[in-house]
């Protein structure tokens, strides 16, 4: 009888460490997923701001826009009409 008990606590034993070990790879899975998101989504957001400030650099050719003349000048300060 007491090897039967013996057996069923040993076999207890390994179902509980079964358990525990599929439980760890599931967070490190989780863990992996959620940083390879972070990674993504910062890509992402650096992409968009470098094409962001292409286009906006495109956008004026060189011309700065002065409120308080009206009018775009260029780099050198020179109005452009």
């Amino acid at each position: 009888m007491e090897k039967a008990s013996g057996d069923s606590k040993r076999e207890e034993r390994k179902q509980r460490s079964e358990a525990e070990r599929q439980h760890r790879e599931l967070i490190k899975r989780s863990q992996r997923t959620r940083n390879r998101a972070f990674v993504v989504v910062g890509v992402i957001a650096a992409l968009a701001m470098a094409i962001l400030a292409v286009t906006r650099r495109q956008s004026t050719n060189g011309r700065v826009w002065s409120a308080a003349h009206g009018h775009y000048h260029n780099a050198r300060g020179q109005e452009i009409r």
